[in-house]
């Protein structure tokens, strides 16, 4: 399985995923700042927009990269092929943590400058979750690429989490509860204090508490491994030749 991440790395040398997972975190506190967002802003720049489109992008370009060979390179590992699409899950998740981790240190950077919003307990728990929440993502995408293309896996990803930020509070959520896109801008709220549309939260509004997000958190993870599982077993079928 480390051959599979290692080769995966050494894949993406050549394309621009190692600039985005650097480049495109930065872009979202750049914006904040033109615009005058504070950490608030960053962070609902972040997880509405900047983040599910990145991750979108990435993992449909790690399965088109394959399928515009005919999933020849497949061909060349001797682990079996839902192996090998595992493991390019946990690569995707492997840079799902550096982009976040880059997000967090930017925040913290931010805050020097402008002044703090989000507290450093809050930025390092809203990071945690970020990750945590956005895993079910990946699976989703990559078989929606494999089955599709890329353009319809990135905007299937980015208009569903579009949705689920949209939807906050309005109780019309029943699909996001099944793949719970909105779970994510939803647990920003109690972590950081901040409504989706960057507004604070009201006082005295019923908050997810803790054991509400560690649920909420660890159903998105349940999901996560389920879908990861559907997916592998139905790429180890797959006919790749």
């Amino acid at each position: 399985m480390f051959d599979i991440i290692k080769s995966e790395f050494q894949k993406s040398k050549r394309t621009s995923t190692n600039k985005l997972i650097l480049i495109t975190p930065l872009f979202s506190i750049i914006l904040s700042a033109l615009f005058g967002g504070g950490q608030n802003g960053a962070y609902n720049w972040w997880y509405a927009m900047f983040l599910p489109a990145l991750l979108a992008l990435i993992a449909a370009q790690t399965i088109a990269r394959e399928k515009n060979l005919s999933y020849k390179g497949v061909l060349l590992y001797p682990q079996s092929k839902g192996e090998i699409w595992m493991g390019k899950i946990l690569y995707i998740s492997v840079l799902l943590v550096f982009t976040n981790l880059i997000f967090m240190v930017g925040v913290e950077v931010f805050a020097l400058i402008y002044g703090s919003t989000v507290p450093l307990r809050a930025n390092i728990l809203g990071t945690i979750v970020l990750i945590f929440t956005f895993l079910f993502n990946i699976p989703i995408i990559m078989f929606l690429t494999a089955k599709f293309n890329i353009f319809l896996a990135v905007l299937f990803n980015l208009g569903m989490t579009i949705l689920g930020v949209v939807s906050y509070g309005s109780g019309v959520n029943l699909i996001l509860k099944i793949l719970p896109y909105g779970t994510s801008s939803t647990l920003m709220v109690p972590i950081l204090g901040i409504l989706p549309n960057g507004l604070p939260a009201p006082e005295g509004k019923p908050m997810p508490n803790g054991t509400e997000v560690l649920s909420s958190t660890l159903i998105s993870i349940i999901i996560f491994l389920i879908l990861t599982i559907l997916t592998t077993m139905w790429f180890g079928k797959k006919e790749v030749n």
